[in-house]
């Protein structure tokens, strides 16, 4: 397992990085604010580890392994990011300090759900790109159909919330309505009522508008 510190290391590399040209060591202990010597003394663990290519003179280059670490906290990072930013409602600078507290210590599975949650966004508040992420647990959104085209009686789970607007989803958050919950339509309320939909032990009345935003796929 890699420690927090040298998954702190392995993503400023990652920021560092340009073209795959070498990091020099000062310019990571500049961002980091270490000293060269204890930097160039953890380069040349993380090299001997796997991680890292580690030249003396000339930098770092992450390796296929060093890089899959990378990725995975800076996608921790800029997902957590979205979510205190735009649906907790932090500014930009406190949203990236907090995201920094939770990285290392939020499950992948609770970063999916809020990557589902936030309808699969492809860059962070800053609009640096979140890295893709290729586990099998993540629903394919191609399977999932809008609530709001459910019929009475038909039950499913939750994948994502297929919607732009913060307001709406902090809304449908609020109500319940999270990835990998199990719903099922009670009664469509007709002449464009809402959709009455039962979520474990509670009852909810959503409206067409806020069902169409919900994607649910269909199992028995």
């Amino acid at each position: 397992m890699v420690s927090e510190n040298a998954e702190d290391y392995l993503a400023c590399i990652y920021d560092l990085t340009r073209e795959d040209e070498p990091v020099k060591t000062t310019a990571i202990a500049a961002k980091l604010d270490l000293t060269p010597a204890s930097v160039t003394e953890m380069m040349q663990k993380l090299a001997a580890e796997g991680y890292l290519n580690y030249e003396k003179y000339k930098g770092v280059t992450l390796t296929s392994k060093g890089r899959t670490v990378a990725e995975r906290i800076k996608r921790r990072h800029r997902l957590l990011e979205r979510f205190l930013v735009d649906i907790v409602g932090m500014e930009k600078e406190q949203g990236h300090l907090e995201a920094m507290k939770l990285e290392h210590n939020v499950s992948d599975e609770t970063v999916e759900v809020i990557n589902q949650m936030l309808n699969y966004p492809t860059v962070c508040p800053d609009g640096d790109p979140i890295p893709c992420c290729e586990s099998p647990a993540t629903p394919d959104p191609a399977f999932s159909m809008p609530l709001s085209d459910m019929s009475d009686g038909d039950q499913g789970k939750i994948t994502h919330l297929a919607c732009e607007d913060s307001a709406k989803i902090k809304r449908l958050i609020s109500m319940g309505f999270v990835p990998g919950r199990r719903i099922k339509v009670e009664e469509r309320i007709p002449l464009g009522g809402p959709i009455l939909v039962q979520m474990e032990e509670m009852k909810v009345a959503l409206s067409r508008d806020y069902a169409s935003k919900v994607m649910v796929r269909k199992c028995d």
